[in-house]
């Protein structure tokens, strides 16, 4: 989920994903952690959102191995940071980047990609080039110095790397209720960065999501969304429209009444696409 909020479906993923372990023989033990590790995936840009995603499933899976809290296991939900207080040119000065296999461009390129990182979101694509480093990336993060001031540097490098590892990977499933902001309600910022890289789906950020979330899936993946139903009538989401019709396989679209959902009054819809 690459806005997972609170968790809410990586909470239902886990259910589902249980059940399939018990039907494939696995001891219910050692379920819990195999699904945290190995089988979901959850980015959001607001840390509290993140640590509760964190929290949840921790719990999900305590309640079928009483020992989880002691097995150390790592969790693939963050919140990304921004990359402002990395400084790429003291880690540059400071390691010898030749021995990872990297330039200080690399380093460079890597502050760059996350500068706005807390307001576009998994909204960023990791380039080709720079994703081949990742490896190298990671490795160097895991890397001790003596020195103060590149042993911070390489602090602030770990939650870089491990973002972008996310960012780049591709998932057999994805599954998403984007976040919804029209042109109007955009920052300067969002805005500009919208027009430059999501043409055609810039009108509303959760149109942006659902081209976003067709990238992080891999061939024959697929995906769910719940989102505003306006893509499928007005002329501000025509691109999508014609996207989702001629280039992805739609197998199931229910459209919500307004008051679908208790408490929330609002124009939503659910789709799966394969």
């Amino acid at each position: 989920d690459p806005a997972s909020g609170s968790g809410h479906i990586l909470v239902e993923a886990y259910e589902l994903l249980k059940a399939i372990y018990l039907e494939r023989g696995y001891r219910q033990r050692d379920v819990a952690r195999l699904i945290l590790e190995k089988n979901l995936f959850g980015l959001d840009i607001d840390e509290r959102a993140a640590q509760l995603t964190g929290f949840a499933l921790m719990m999900k899976g305590r309640a079928d191995d009483r020992r989880l809290f002691e097995r150390g296991v790592k969790l693939n939900v963050m919140a990304l940071v921004d990359s402002t207080g990395f400084d790429a040119e003291v880690l540059a000065n400071g390691v010898k980047l030749a021995d990872y296999g990297l330039k200080p461009g690399d380093l460079t390129e890597l502050k760059r990609l996350f500068e706005n990182a807390t307001t576009f979101g998994s909204l960023i694509q990791v380039p080709e080039g720079l994703a081949k480093k990742l490896p190298s990336l990671k490795q160097l993060s895991e890397a001790t110095s003596q020195d103060l001031f590149v042993s911070e540097a390489l602090k602030r490098l770990a939650p870089l790397a491990q973002q972008a590892e996310l960012l780049a990977a591709r998932y057999d499933a994805v599954v998403a209720n984007p976040p919804y902001m029209g042109s109007g309600y955009q920052t300067v910022t969002l805005k500009t960065y919208l027009r430059d890289n999501y043409k055609g789906y810039e009108k509303d950020v959760f149109s942006a999501f659902i081209d976003r979330d067709l990238a992080f899936s891999k061939p024959k993946a697929r995906l769910g969304f719940m989102s505003p139903f306006v893509w499928m009538f007005i002329s501000s989401h025509e691109h999508l429209r014609a996207r989702l019709i001629d280039r992805e396989t739609i197998t199931s679209l229910v459209q919500l009444e307004y008051s679908g959902f208790e408490g929330a009054t609002v124009p939503i819809c659910t789709f799966t696409l394969q």
